[in-house]
């Protein structure tokens, strides 16, 4: 498959491009100095093949003139040197020209002790300069890759915003979630492997491959070729292993179902006597499941017998052609004979590398494209150019013959017509929480209608601005009470028109300031899910605090279901009583002092206005205001109540 939709992510890199080019160079040279470790180890390895025994060595002579070669003891490298001067060859014998003037300039690998001192502080020195490389190096690939990941996750927050997503606590935020979190790490792992191997895998095994042909270039296409083949054969083996493997687990599922409904027939075998069938029944199925199982457990694991025959016959016989070469021919020494086995491994690492980077490719591509699909919707709320700025409310709310559905398309409100008269406290009752919700959160323009119209004081709100609609409006959501930060932040929202002592004030209104005083920093208390523990009435006064504090004409004021004690109780009704003078309240009620308080309640059924009138007048009218009384407050069945106060 080819990516279409990670490319478009990945040109955000083009923000560093100087971060890019210096990590590509560092990884070139963090596979060069790989490369040159891997040599001076095969030195070291000569070095202990080698075990200080005498040997021939070339003594200098003048430019030009061929090398005369004498007998040495304690010679280093040089016998290295002398063993390649005559080498078939070409390209061995330009090694050893090179590794004689290196000779020359470091007189200490002239002898065994100097050289082996040399290679082992040169093999720690490339292991510092390697680890050092590899940690710079990481620090710049994990800055790009995470200035990508911030720049889609602001794009989505700035894109939900927008859309309107979630505006109904109900409908979650799942989606968007997954967006942020699972689909950008998709694009982020991705990113951090391909930065990582673009440049530093095609240059390792480059050189990996072309020190294999230089120590043998025979055995070298021979083994590549030998393992290709080990490696396409042994996937067709693994495929047909697990189709077998999964039609046998198929089977045992099969017959592990047949077993749990011979177990459920109980009451069917006593009541018509079918002892002895259901007894030959099971015994078969069970029988039948053994057999399943057995091929199940036969088959698991990718190292089949096949797989075994077949791997162990490739590796014999590599091994045997390199030790027909060490002990036969004496073409290798067994040093260069270790050495061709650990470079022809370790082309295995970026190869596998590099699969596993297109497979995270291939798994970004398909996040990168629900992002940027969700990224490419059009918003939900629109506001003309030419939007008018909205004065306080004087007069009224208005719904006119207002349809809503929800992002699954169910029918929340269905033709909704009511009026909120300014200066009154109305409740929206009903069995459908998100059609209560949905109505309320369309008054801030949370949500639009897909049919009619909201207005304030006749004006639509598609005409206004979105600013001068919301700064009248205060919400007060179970969903939404506080979020994690102090408590001063929670009610007065980072606005530094709002002083502390102002804060404190709306504090004492909500009757909230006594318990904010008792925690551990005050009002610098952090609180919220991940901080400070509060009770809910606790965390409902906090937030009719930042209510009150901002000064709306309207307010929306949803009442938790948890039941408040008897000390509390008078508190919230205080609080709601300030909080109303001289404002609109909306209340989506789980309080019988609530419902008594209003002027007016609207009782949704199925979407639809069913009722809309004073509590006493639906206390006679409304069969389903008295059922919505009944199932919501539960003092009616247990007889606490009685139906008939609620005309007091």
């Amino acid at each position: 498959m080819h990516a279409v939709a990670y490319p478009r992510a990945r040109k955000l890199l083009e923000n560093g491009p100087r971060t890019l080019a210096l990590a590509r160079i560092l990884g070139g040279l963090y596979s060069i100095l790989v490369l040159g470790l891997i040599v001076t180890i095969g030195l070291l390895l000569y070095l202990l093949d080698a075990q200080g025994a005498t040997g021939l060595a070339p003594r200098p002579t003048a430019e030009g003139k061929p090398a005369e070669i004498k007998l040495v003891e304690d010679g280093g490298l040089l016998p290295l040197v002398a063993a390649n001067q005559e080498s078939p060859n070409r390209v061995h014998r330009q090694a050893a020209l090179l590794l004689a003037r290196l000779v020359r300039a470091v007189p200490p690998l002239s002898n065994n002790l100097g050289a082996l001192t040399s290679l082992l502080a040169l093999a720690t020195g490339l292991l510092l300069a390697i680890n050092l490389v590899l940690q710079l190096r990481q620090s710049l690939i994990a800055q790009a890759a995470g200035e990508v990941t911030s720049s889609l996750r602001k794009q989505i927050h700035r894109q939900m915003y927008r859309l309107g997503q979630s505006a109904l606590p109900t409908e979650g935020i799942g989606p968007v979630v997954n967006l942020l979190t699972r689909e950008v790490n998709d694009i982020r792992d991705a990113l951090l492997a391909e930065l990582d191997l673009s440049v530093r895998s095609p240059v390792l095994a480059v050189g990996l491959v072309l020190l294999a042909l230089f120590l043998s270039p025979v055995l070298t296409i021979f083994l590549v070729t030998l393992g290709l083949l080990v490696w396409i054969t042994a996937r067709v083996f693994i495929r047909n292993g697990r189709l077998v493997s999964d039609g046998a687990l198929r089977d045992v599922a099969l017959q592990l179902c047949r077993l749990h409904e011979d177990l459920g027939l109980l009451r069917l075998v006593r009541v018509f006597g079918m002892e002895n069938i259901d007894k030959q029944r099971f015994d078969e199925h069970l029988e039948q499941y053994g057999e399943a199982d057995t091929r199940r457990i036969k088959c698991e694991g990718r190292l089949n017998p096949a797989n075994s025959l077949f791997y162990g016959t490739a590796a014999v016989l590599a091994v045997g052609l390199l030790a027909y070469n060490v002990v036969v021919t004496n073409r290798l020494s067994m040093a260069a004979s270790l050495l061709l086995v650990g470079v022809l491994i370790g082309l295995i690492y970026p190869a596998l590398k590099w699969v596993g980077m297109r497979r995270l490719i291939r798994q970004a591509d398909r996040s990168a494209e629900g992002i940027f699909e969700f990224l490419e919707r059009k918003p939900e709320l629109h506001q003309h150019g030419g939007a008018n700025f909205l004065p306080p409310m004087r007069e009224r709310v208005t719904l006119e013959n207002v349809s809503l559905e929800s992002r699954s398309g169910r029918v929340l409100l269905d033709g909704v017509s009511v009026e909120f008269r300014a200066g009154t406290r109305t409740a929206i009752m009903g069995q459908d929480e998100d059609a209560k919700l949905a109505l309320a959160c369309l008054i801030p323009r949370l949500i639009d209608p897909k049919v009619g119209r909201v207005r304030i004081d006749g004006k639509d709100l598609r005409d206004v601005t979105l600013e001068s609609v919301r700064a009248q409006v205060a919400i007060v959501l179970q969903a939404d009470l506080v979020f994690t930060d102090s408590v001063a932040m929670n009610i007065g929202l980072g606005d530094a028109s709002y002083s502390l002592p102002r804060i404190i004030e709306a504090a004492k209104v909500a009757h909230a300031h006594h318990f904010i005083q008792d925690l551990p920093h005050g009002y610098d208390t952090i609180i919220g899910p991940l901080g400070h523990y509060l009770e809910v009435d606790e965390l409902y006064r906090i937030a009719l605090a930042r209510a009150y504090l901002h000064d709306p004409s309207i307010v929306i004021i949803e009442e938790p279901n948890n039941s408040l004690d008897d000390e509390t109780k008078p508190l919230i009704d205080d609080t709601i009583s300030r909080l109303g003078q001289d404002r609109t309240l909306i209340i989506l009620p789980h309080r019988l002092s609530t419902i008594r308080s209003c002027h007016q309640i609207v009782v949704l059924q199925n979407g639809r206005v069913e009722s809309v009138g004073q509590p006493k007048q639906l206390q006679s009218g409304s069969k389903l205001y008295r059922h919505l009384q009944y199932v919501e407050f539960n003092q009616f069945a247990t007889g606490e109540i009685e139906a008939g106060q609620m005309n007091g």
